[in-house]
């Protein structure tokens, strides 16, 4: 009994560094070096963050290849990229930290098992290391190293259930709490062409009998769900608090078009799934840190929605 009440008590305080940990990184003012990827490639980021007025403000500069610039003022994003083309970014994903996907963690010790896994100094700070392991096998679990002081995610391994980390991100330096002018979140115009866009915050949205998965694991919610979405045909996004994919919709003119993909990079799964209607020929695109089987069978769970039949019947 001793046992099963100290367990409890580690997972709820487990519960609560996870719960400051998404406050953190929306709150706290912080600037430093990020580095992140796999071993096959490593990339480097600045980051600047800081709140004026209860609006976020952030930053992004990768150092690594050509230098790109992503620019956040609450909802409104400024992409630039060198060249004679935009870039327009996922909010979601511009930012490796994830930041907008832990506004509501949910039930997550229905999904993972959450415990704490002793202390640690990362980026000349002390952290508390929580560990989270995927209670089926369609997930990855995390080693996470949360500031001790703020609980700014500081580090954080994306591990297979072997224990093989497929994906790590870490600061290799940080300052928390400092101030810093709203004039170092101004873009760099020189040399640049920028594209500016707003989005609407990630929240939960209710399913439709449009274009969506027939299956998806337990506790991944849709949210920003968008039909005839830019080029696609609709575009779906599924997170649990901490993973998430994308589902990706076209049609396909030629029908010869049709092809099958399936492709692991690090964490991140691919697949291309073509699927048959009674107008034609569509292209199912499945993307996100799953483990292949997941994407796979949430790909091949999309069909022709009978709503869209009926519409272009009648």
């Amino acid at each position: 009994m001793l046992l099963v009440v100290a367990t409890t008590g580690l997972g709820n305080e487990a519960r609560s560094w996870l719960d400051r940990m998404s406050h953190a990184a929306k709150e706290q003012n912080y600037q430093g070096v990020l580095i992140y990827g796999a071993p096959e490639r490593w990339e480097t980021m600045a980051i600047n963050h800081a709140v004026y007025d209860d609006t976020e403000y952030e930053k992004l500069v990768h150092l690594t290849g050509e230098r790109r610039e992503v620019i956040r003022r609450g909802h409104a994003i400024s992409c630039s990229h060198p060249g004679d083309h935009a870039v327009r970014v996922n909010p979601t994903s511009s930012n490796p930290l994830n930041t907008e996907l832990w506004r509501d963690l949910g039930d997550l010790e229905s999904w993972y098992r959450l415990s704490l896994a002793g202390e640690e100094r990362i980026a000349g700070r002390m952290t508390q290391i929580v560990r989270v392991l995927p209670r089926d096998q369609y997930r990855f679990g995390y080693d996470l190293w949360l500031d001790r002081d703020t609980a700014l995610l500081l580090r954080s391994d994306l591990v297979r259930h072997d224990g093989v980390v497929l994906e790590r991100l870490q600061f290799a330096n940080v300052a928390i709490g400092i101030e810093m002018a709203k004039s170092e979140f101004e873009p760099d115009y020189e040399g640049h062409h920028l594209a500016r866009h707003n989005h609407a915050e990630v929240s939960p949205v209710a399913a439709t009998n449009a274009w969506q998965p027939g299956w998806v694991p337990s506790g991944f919610a849709p949210v920003n769900r968008g039909q005839s979405h830019g080029r696609h045909l609709a575009t779906l996004m599924y997170t649990d608090g901490l993973a998430a994919f994308s589902v990706f919709v076209d049609r396909l003119s030629n029908p010869e078009q049709s092809r099958t993909l399936r492709q692991q990079w690090g964490a991140t799964a691919a697949i291309v799934h073509d699927v048959l209607g009674d107008d034609g020929s569509y292209r199912i695109t499945v993307v996100g840190e799953v483990p292949m089987q997941t994407a796979e069978k949430i790909a091949a769970s999309v069909s022709v929605p009978a709503l869209l039949t009926l519409q272009e019947e009648s």
